[in-house]
């Protein structure tokens, strides 16, 4: 069996232009869903699965930048825009919503399957450096979530950029300050216990959801460490 290179998902009017789309793709080993209107993106299941989207901005349902923000909270996938219109206002407005590009047809199919490399690869590395994995315990940065063995734990969002920020620096100390301005969002004033409150709740999750080998370690008058013991 070939190797699928990627998997796509193409949001399309122009038929004839799609099927070009589609063909050309699927013969370089990408794996193409095709669908025509905005209003079918919600119909989608195992939205996760896509590596990145090609979206026309010009579609009969919804206009390409406000379906974008819908694609956003379902996906975390690079978005690369297709247009007829020339307009260099609206490449830049598209860029500056969270577009990764912005491609005008007409289309090369090999242009575009260039930029669709390129953007998939410089998302892989961006996401690896958000998922953190020891042995089965993976914390996942992007889909803001925590597993053991594939089983999702009852973590908050916060938690786990908690624990994503220790576990990137485990065994080493992270300042309260670096904390602080990380999760709380602001400079440390020297008084505010908040991360102090968050360490305490986190400690008694981890104790409750039996999870030995995570230790939070309170070092006096510097930070926080996070202890990884995966023989246990």
């Amino acid at each position: 069996m070939p190797q699928i290179l990627c998997k796509l998902l193409l949001i399309e009017d122009d038929l004839p232009l799609a099927s070009l789309i589609c063909q050309y793709l699927r013969a370089k080993k990408c794996d193409v869903v095709h669908i025509s209107t905005g209003a079918e993106v919600s119909l989608l299941v195992n939205h996760h699965d896509f590596d990145i989207v090609i979206c026309d901005v010009m579609l009969p349902d919804i206009n390409g930048f406000e379906l974008l923000k819908i694609i956003q909270q379902k996906m975390h996938c690079p978005v690369i825009f297709l247009t007829a219109l020339d307009d260099d206002k609206d490449q830049i407005h598209g860029l500056e919503i969270g577009a990764a590009d912005y491609v005008v047809k007409p289309i090369e199919p090999a242009v575009l399957l260039a930029r669709i490399n390129v953007h998939i690869r410089e998302h892989h590395k961006s996401t690896s450096l958000k998922k953190i994995r020891f042995d089965d315990f993976v914390i996942d940065a992007v889909a803001k979530k925590i597993s053991v063995a594939g089983e999702v734990l009852p973590f908050t969002i916060q938690e786990v950029d908690v624990l994503h920020l220790l576990a990137n620096h485990h065994n080493d100390i992270v300042a309260r300050e670096v904390l602080f301005k990380h999760i709380v969002g602001r400079d440390y004033d020297g008084l505010d216990r908040a991360i102090d409150l968050i360490m305490s709740r986190l400690r008694k999750k981890l104790i409750d959801l039996t999870l030995p080998q995570l230790t939070i370690r309170s070092i006096r008058g510097k930070g926080y460490m996070l202890n990884i013991d995966t023989s246990k």
